[in-house]
């Protein structure tokens, strides 16, 4: 064995009953449990729910999920990620250089507001201050 712990981002899609509207808070609920889905796409169409998981093993995530759905959540399928294209050889390309600019270009950068974690058993700052429905 390995032991591989290198993270790798993995997209499942959840099938759910998303027009009944207590499973559709009890499947938003689940999800915002674990810090390691990133992103979450409702199709209510489709009654289909597309999550990002950022972890270095999906399986045990989707089993995880399937015990906590207590029969919400139907199925769960992993998405094989999409191979990355192989371009044949870049073909260089000739390109003129920019004309020279007389005034000198100022870049202004803003540093990036952290904000604390939230406490535990919110998915969220939103959800700790009174907001339901996770993340917006």
């Amino acid at each position: 064995m390995s032991g591989d712990k290198t993270e790798k981002t993995t997209i499942m899609v959840l099938k759910v009953d998303l027009k009944c509207c207590s499973c559709y808070k009890k499947v938003k609920k689940i999800l915002c449990k674990f810090p390691q889905i990133r992103d979450q796409v409702y199709d209510e169409k489709a009654n289909t729910v597309t999550i990002t998981v950022v972890c270095c093993n999906p399986e045990k995530i989707r089993d995880k999920l399937s015990s906590k759905g207590c029969g919400v959540i139907k199925s769960i399928e992993i998405k094989n990620p999409p191979k990355p294209k192989e371009d044949p050889k870049p073909q260089s390309v000739d390109l003129p250089p920019p004309p020279p600019t007389s005034e000198p270009v100022m870049v202004v950068l803003m540093p990036i507001q952290e904000y604390p974690p939230p406490p535990p058993g919110y998915c969220c700052g939103q959800c700790y201050e009174g907001y339901t429905g996770g993340p917006r």
